[in-house]
């Protein structure tokens, strides 16, 4: 299952290397029309290799090509093109050879005035980059978020080194070169969004929202911060580096406390969820009586309970008379409506600590806790008479009005609950085989 913000980024997957492509070719054309500014925006900064941009062009057009599941014999060349550069460039810089000077073009611009050179910080993020789009076309969506997410740091803190003026930060990268990188590392990760990290970042759930925000704001506000103190750290450098410790310290935990009420928002919600799944699960969804299940697992505690305090328990067995006549002369509809009144009744003349509940059809089975034989005997009779006296409407003209036979019994100590409900159900059939409407004990 594809979560939304997942089909939003892979969405975003070839429009990202498009633009990656439009600002590496842009790098090119400052080259070919004499614009330096397109190729070092910076005067006197560092400057966008033409091999760089030839690299990051292939990779851009190749993600642009690049389809979920299915593979792209151009795209893969492309990506291959690219890594070869690289490498062929960490080679360079690691033995001090020329390899890559036959394949260079603009050679009079490169070595007049300061010399531009592919840095190793370039040729390292190029080279995973490719290794990621490669990845991702042969469907190693994993290793290309790992690879994808080591390219970003690249790009990442190159602007932390501008924005702050610590050249040491992005070293030879030019700024063109990060603006050409970053949407080519953004495509290459989106598209692997739907598998490892990214796929719980993305989620809609609330890990995947929480996460989202304190990505965001993890980054910003501690780059605001550090750039706004930076503006100002002439005078009192210590003052301020312990001011931004202090608002950091102060963003985490504000940080830490949203993700909290955030977690305690869903986890509400995830308890309010469970009553309710635990309530249709223990309960008859047309009474709203407990269910046999509720029953029995009440009945166990209620038998626990008398067997260690030698309490009386008795219960009950309730059954509809001609409830069959009642459906086939009214219909279901009918009958269901005679089952909720009964219900309803039930409830008005059992007391609180009994436990009524539809054991199924027309059949109720009553539990009684600290009652005795002869009191739950009284009780059924009280309850059969409030029944036998209720006005049913919609059954208006039937020659059998809506009764109820009821079959009582008392549990005996060191005797399984089955067996009560055996002698209820004995003394019920003796009550509808006696002439219904009426209550009849369980033999001792």
């Amino acid at each position: 299952m594809q979560f939304p913000h997942i089909r939003w980024a892979l969405t975003l997957v070839s429009p990202l290397g498009l633009t990656s492509a439009l600002f590496a070719s842009l790098i090119l054309a400052g080259y070919i029309a004499g614009v330096e500014a397109l190729y070092r925006p910076l005067s006197g900064g560092p400057a966008s290799h033409p091999l760089t941009a030839l690299a990051l062009a292939c990779l851009g057009i190749g993600l642009a090509l690049w389809r979920l599941r299915q593979s792209s014999a151009a795209a893969l060349t492309l990506a291959q093109v690219a890594l070869a550069i690289a490498l062929l460039r960490l080679v360079e810089l690691a033995l001090d050879l020329d390899l890559l000077v036959v394949i260079t073009p603009f050679q009079t611009t490169l070595t007049a005035g300061k010399p531009i050179l592919m840095g190793v910080n370039t040729a390292i993020m190029t080279a995973v980059l490719a290794a990621a789009l490669i990845a991702d076309i042969k469907h190693r969506l994993l290793t290309a978020q790992a690879l994808a997410f080591v390219a970003l740091g690249f790009p990442l803190v190159s602007i932390t080194g501008y924005a702050y003026g610590v050249d040491k930060f992005h070293g030879q990268m030019a700024l063109t070169t990060v603006v050409a990188a970053l949407p080519l590392g953004y495509g290459v990760l989106f598209a692997s969004a739907n598998r490892g990290i990214l796929r719980s970042i993305l989620s809609p759930w609330v890990g995947g929202r929480i996460a989202r925000v304190q990505i965001l704001l993890g980054y910003m506000v501690p780059f605001v911060i550090g750039y706004l103190l930076i503006l100002v750290a002439a005078n009192n450098p210590r003052e301020l580096f312990g001011l931004f410790v202090v608002m950091v310290s102060a963003f985490i935990s504000g940080l830490v406390a949203f993700s909290a009420v955030m977690q305690e928002r869903i986890d509400q919600s995830r308890r309010g969820a469970e009553r309710r799944l635990s309530f249709a699960a223990n309960r008859d969804p047309l009474t709203q009586l407990p269910n046999r299940r509720m029953l029995l697992d009440h009945a166990e505690r209620e038998l626990e309970r008398a067997q260690r305090n030698g309490s009386p328990l008795s219960v009950l067995m309730l059954d509809i008379d001609h409830f069959k006549h009642i459906n086939d002369s009214f219909g279901h509809a009918v009958g269901d409506l005679v089952l909720q009144r009964i219900a309803e009744l039930m409830r008005t003349v059992l007391r609180k600590q009994d436990l009524p509940a539809r054991f199924g059809g027309e059949e109720f089975v009553v539990l009684l806790p600290d009652t005795s034989p002869e009191g739950a005997a009284q009780l059924a009779e009280k309850l059969r008479q409030r029944i036998a006296a209720e006005p049913f409407s919609p059954l208006e003209g039937c020659s059998h009005p809506v009764t109820v036979s009821i079959g009582c019994a008392a549990h005996i100590l060191g005797a399984q609950f089955h067996q009560a409900l055996d002698q209820a159900d004995t003394a019920l059939y003796r009550a509808k085989t006696g002439g219904r409407n009426r209550v009849e004990m369980a033999f001792a």
